[in-house]
């Protein structure tokens, strides 16, 4: 049962970081598509999205588990931030995410690639520093009592 629960919990955190993934992936692609005159987005764009979404949030997950202090390791980080322009600028370049795109537009839609991953790495960071407090506060009225 134990194996279960870890599983189902690492299920839980790994949707909760793909959704957030898609709903800006999918926030893009629908701002460019308005932007370029069209009101349609293609389903299977947002399946390849949703896929990728996934696959990130897979290495994302295995990079930084739940209760154990991993951002200040710089390598996971760097891996963290290749992974995931490999994965999503790729994504977008091979599978055509953005057509009729012009190319100053690529470098806009990557730099707001680069803003979220710092703003989610900055989430990472507090919730591993809050974590980190709570264990320290549980320790000292452990030691207390």
């Amino acid at each position: 049962m134990e194996q279960f629960n870890r599983f189902y919990l690492w299920g839980v955190n790994t949707k909760y970081r793909m959704g957030l993934y898609f709903s800006a992936a999918v926030f893009c692609k629908g701002l460019v598509n308005a932007l370029l005159g069209s009101w349609a987005l293609e389903t299977v764009v947002l399946l390849e999205m949703l896929l990728a979404c996934f696959a990130f949030a897979c290495m994302e997950t295995a990079l930084f588990p739940n209760g154990k202090n991993l951002l200040a390791e710089r390598r996971r980080v760097v891996l963290w931030a290749v992974l995931a322009n490999v994965i999503f600028i790729g994504c977008a370049w091979g599978l055509n995410w953005f057509p009729g795109l012009p190319l100053w537009g690529g470098f806009v839609l990557v730099l707001f690639l680069e803003y979220g991953l710092a703003a989610m790495w900055y989430a990472l960071y507090l919730r591993e520093k809050r974590d980190t407090a709570a264990l320290n506060q549980g320790l000292r009225r452990f030691q207390e009592g």
